[in-house]
Formats: C-alpha cells, sequence, structure tokens
C-alpha cells in the first residue's frame, strides 16, 4: 500500500502516476529538460514508478519518485512533483558554518522537492500550487518531515521564483564547488523555527 494520497487543490489533482500517462510524461520530459528517450523507455520508467509506490509502501520506506500534477477540469496532466533523496553539502553556505569553520564538501541526506510543469501550462502558478500542496499535505502532513530542499541552477529563476512562492529560504553557494550544488531553497516543517540540523 502506498503512504501517498491523491491531493486535490483548486486547480489541480496530484496523483500517482498510471499506465496510461506515457505520452503526457513523454511530453513533459522532452519540454522540461531535452529528453530524448523514445515512449517505449516512458512506458517502461512507468512500469516501475507504478510498481515502486507498492514496494515503498510496502517495506514503509519513503516514497520518493513522481506523482502526476493533473488539471481538475481537464484530466490532462500538465506536470509532474516529487520527492527525491537530495545529497546536501551544508558548509559550503556561510549561513551554515559555525565562525571560522572552514567549508568542505560533505553532504547530508535530505528531503529534495522537484517539480516541472508542460511548457503550455508555465507562467500560469501551477508549479507553485503543485508543490505547495505536496509539500504541506503530504511530507509535513502525512510523512512528518522536518525539512525540505529544493536545489536548481544558478540561471533558473522560474524555479527560484517557485522557491520563494513556497516560502523557502534561498541561497546560494558562493564558491564553484561543489559543480551540481548551486541555488538551494529550504523550508521548515511550521512547528519548527530556523534550520533544525
Amino acid at each position: 500500500m502506498s503512504w501517498f494520497s491523491t491531493i486535490h487543490t483548486p486547480r489541480l489533482i496530484l496523483r500517482e502516476y498510471a499506465g496510461g500517462d506515457a505520452e503526457n510524461r513523454e511530453a513533459l520530459m522532452r519540454e522540461s529538460f531535452g529528453s530524448d528517450d523514445t515512449l517505449e523507455r516512458h512506458r517502461d520508467w512507468l512500469d516501475w514508478t507504478i510498481a515502486s509506490y507498492r514496494e515503498h509502501g510496502a517495506m514503509s520506506q519513503a516514497p520518493y519518485g513522481d506523482y502526476a500534477v493533473v488539471l481538475r477540469d481537464t484530466g490532462e496532466v500538465v506536470g509532474s512533483v516529487g520527492l527525491v533523496p537530495a545529497g546536501v553539502p551544508w558548509a559550503v553556505l556561510p549561513a551554515f558554518r559555525l565562525p571560522g569553520e572552514p567549508h568542505h564538501t560533505l553532504v547530508s541526506a535530505e528531503y529534495g522537492l522537484f517539480w516541472a510543469t508542460r511548457s503550455a501550462w508555465r507562467g500560469r502558478g501551477i508549479a507553485a500550487e503543485a508543490a505547495h500542496a505536496f509539500t504541506h499535505e503530504f511530507l509535513f502532513g502525512v510523512m512528518r518531515v522536518c525539512r525540505v530542499i529544493a536545489a536548481t541552477e544558478r540561471d533558473n529563476l522560474p524555479s527560484q521564483r517557485v522557491m520563494h512562492k513556497l516560502g523557502m529560504t534561498v541561497y546560494e553557494n558562493p564558491i564553484p564547488e561543489p559543480f551540481w550544488f548551486q541555488v538551494i531553497g529550504v523550508l521548515n516543517h511550521p512547528a519548527i523555527s530556523g534550520f533544525a540540523g
């Protein structure tokens, strides 16, 4: 049994992916990330994803993975939201180092939030609405996580805007290393004030 239950917002439904979502998933990945994976590859991914919902639940593990973002009015899949394991090298950020402590790139595990929206639906608040509902109703409400993070590139201003809309505190890595850690948004559970490390 999956941890996740369908979430409804004023405009959206967040649900587990289903076998018939391959074409929408292929379009989302092509438009958002330049993927050139075949439709057959997306069908394989859907089979794996659907099985992971069941298996994570059976093992009482965090339900990492993607969830479909669907328009309530039409049933069209317009995006994804989800949970990924994320390694964060906190000490590269001055705000997370003790005075005089040198920076280092050792990572700690965090719950990572992500989102993606089909190109025709960008700029309409879909990502922020889906990510807010997923975070507050599921991650904070059901899973009871103390903190979620989201990471992006320095030049991905739309994702940084979503971070701000979610109420995240946004930090930029002041050094070039590690190359994959550029901008991070941090959002604590409402019951926690400040960083809960």
